[in-house]
């Protein structure tokens, strides 16, 4: 083979690979162009489902806020509609034991006593829900004021005086000297404490039941921490995670023996929250509860 077959069979080579090469190339640019093409086909579709989604959504919270709006002014309505009756039966209800106790007739006083303590339950529970509605809906109004500790206790303490009396339960009250005073709203930290005794009294029996006011510093803020403490039924570990849950109970054996409807602590925490704290508990059945809350003790007067 002389030089120019030499030559001539190397360019064939040559034009052989580049034909292979162009053949390659073209596949994988054909190989591209339906990958692009499918990858703009899925990111079109993504976004339609995205927008269909997102109007969903949209469509689901305008429902939701239409609703709770409803719900919320529902309960308005009825909380109206029930305290007139109600407070015409506490009115009728006061009068008539007065003048039953007056007549000596102590079988019917108590009956009307009875019927006068159902209606002021009756109150109390509207409050609560009334209150729970507002906290939810960024409505409850805050006034901050000086409270002075031991009078708002001792006032408490008279309030739940007949709970006491009737479980046969004993109250200690300790309050730290620095923390006699508080600046937050008295209204709120009073049905605070409120719930919390009234808690501590049900599900305590021949036992006694503790407030420890404190202060407590926690990074750079100073903290009432009020601790309700109670020797009573205790709650199981298990149902601890749910008793601030509104309309939540321990469980259906303690709300067919003790009653109530779950509310009080639902509104108990919101309420803490409010107030710029939060509340915890720590229990053993059969040893008792210990609930733990604390609010700022000097917070901002903005706030």
């Amino acid at each position: 083979m002389d030089t120019i077959d030499a030559l001539r069979h190397r360019l064939a080579r040559v034009d052989r690979a580049r034909q292979e090469a162009e053949r390659y190339a073209e596949s994988k640019t054909r190989a591209l162009y339906e990958a692009n093409r499918e990858l703009t086909e899925i990111k079109e579709h993504l976004e339609e489902l995205v927008a269909s989604r997102t109007a969903e959504l949209q469509e689901a919270r305008d429902l939701a806020d239409h609703t709770n709006a409803t719900k919320t002014m529902f309960v308005a309505t009825l909380s109206h509609e029930l305290r007139t009756p109600l407070n015409a039966i506490i009115g009728y209800g006061e009068m008539l034991s007065e003048d039953l106790t007056a007549l000596e007739l102590e079988d019917l006083a108590h009956d009307a006593q009875r019927v006068l303590g159902a209606g002021n339950y009756l109150i109390l529970l509207i409050n609560d829900l009334l209150d729970l509605e507002k906290v939810e809906a960024g409505e409850l109004g805050i006034n901050l004021e000086e409270v002075a500790l031991d009078p708002l206790f001792r006032e408490v303490s008279e309030i739940i005086s007949p709970d006491l009396a009737a479980n046969r339960n004993r109250l200690e009250i300790e309050i730290a000297d620095t923390a006699s005073t508080v600046i937050t709203d008295s209204t709120r930290l009073r049905q605070i404490l409120h719930n919390l005794l009234s808690n501590a009294c049900k599900f305590t029996h021949d036992g006694l039941i503790k407030i420890v006011a404190l202060a407590e510093l926690r990074g750079e803020s100073l903290y009432l921490i009020i601790e309700v403490i109670d020797t009573g039924i205790g709650i199981a570990p298990e149902d601890l995670p749910r008793i601030f849950a509104r309309f939540a109970q321990a469980n259906a054996t303690i709300s067919r023996r003790f009653g109530g409807t779950g509310l009080g602590l639902a509104l108990t925490r919101r309420l803490c929250q409010r107030l710029g704290g939060d509340i915890s508990v720590a229990s053993k059945p059969g040893v008792g509860s210990h609930f733990r809350f604390w609010i700022p003790l000097d917070p901002p007067l903005e706030s």
